[in-house]
């Protein structure tokens, strides 16, 4: 099976970031509470229930601390190549903190961020990323909404408002992606400091975007409508559109990278060559497969993250000959 629309997807991403901020938001009242374990089941079913042809697998035979990852993305095609995403989530806590990032990572690494980005090279079109799950009553870093400065910036291309552009609400940051590399660089800079400054939700926040900004940003033009992408981005080919966009996010300073390249994102340099044309077996045992629960049929097909989500693209149709 492949995805007919990548708008679909991104729009899909949108609904599903707004209904995770409502349940992080919910768990913060008496008795409620939320994991990021229960957090992602529902994100991943919202999309699979909402975007036909995408592809969601979920084992337990895996265990998340061997790779930093709680779950992968493997988005492409056979003739185009494969790029993988692995992510790892942490979800924003009453005291607007991500404490849970001081999670120690596998063997002799000192953090769970290490371990992700050990196993992720950009190289080969392998990239690490956490998506943070947020959710906080209006008014709880700035009176009358929900945005958390200056992560309203970063919603919008031209730095408009979300009155005045409309790209992104902020429940929209009820999932926000932010490039590994620079979670790591935050965390370390500040490793002796008291957890409520050192992973305090403004601080990430300042460089993340929409989790739905990884495959592919708003045009700079809020004129444009419903047109998320402007022509000449389009390339004809959107696994080209994701590279480029991801190699932005992972290379060019996450949110002000996204900012920087959004108007010219057709001129970024994409090499094919990078992704992978030979599938992990688990993946290829996968795409035989009904989407839900995995059994691994051997030690070859256990997966590298407890979720899977494969976006296959739809093939081209072949053009009819006059």
């Amino acid at each position: 099976m492949a995805i007919e629309s990548l708008h679909d997807l991104c729009a899909a991403m949108d609904t599903a970031a707004i209904e995770t901020w409502k349940r992080i938001e919910f768990g913060r009242l008496p008795g409620r509470r939320f994991d990021e374990a229960s957090v992602t089941d529902n994100l991943l079913f919202t999309l699979q229930s909402r975007v036909p042809g995408l592809l969601t697998y979920q084992s337990n035979q895996v265990q998340e601390r061997d790779s930093g990852a709680d779950w992968e993305w493997w988005i492409g095609d056979d003739a185009a190549g494969w790029i993988c995403l692995r992510i790892q989530a942490k979800r924003a806590y009453d005291d607007n903190t991500y404490r849970m990032l001081k999670h120690p990572g596998a063997g002799d690494d000192a953090y769970q961020y290490d371990t992700l980005i050990k196993g992720c090279n950009p190289d080969q079109a392998r990239y690490a990323f956490h998506v943070f799950y947020n959710g906080w009553p209006e008014g709880t870093f700035e009176d009358g909404t929900y945005w958390a400065p200056p992560a309203r910036w970063n919603a919008c291309p031209g730095l408009g408002s979300y009155q005045d552009c409309k790209h992104a609400e902020p429940r929209h940051y009820g999932c926000a992606i932010i490039p590994t590399g620079v979670v790591k660089e935050l965390s370390d800079r500040e490793i002796a400091a008291p957890a409520a400054g050192r992973y305090h939700v403004q601080k990430y926040l300042s460089e993340a975007v929409p989790w739905s900004y990884a495959f592919g940003f708003p045009p700079w033009d809020h004129k444009r409508g419903e047109e998320r992408w402007h022509p000449k981005l389009d390339r004809g080919d959107w696994v080209d559109r994701i590279h480029g966009t991801l190699e932005v996010l992972a290379r060019r300073g996450g949110a002000r990278g996204a900012r920087d390249a959004s108007g010219h994102l057709g001129e970024v340099p994409v090499d094919r060559d990078q992704r992978s044309f030979v599938l992990p077996p688990y993946v290829e045992a996968m795409r035989g497969r009904t989407p839900g629960r995995f059994e691994p049929a051997s030690d070859d097909e256990v997966p590298a993250a407890p979720q899977t989500v494969i976006v296959e693209r739809r093939p081209k149709r072949a053009r009819k000959r006059k």
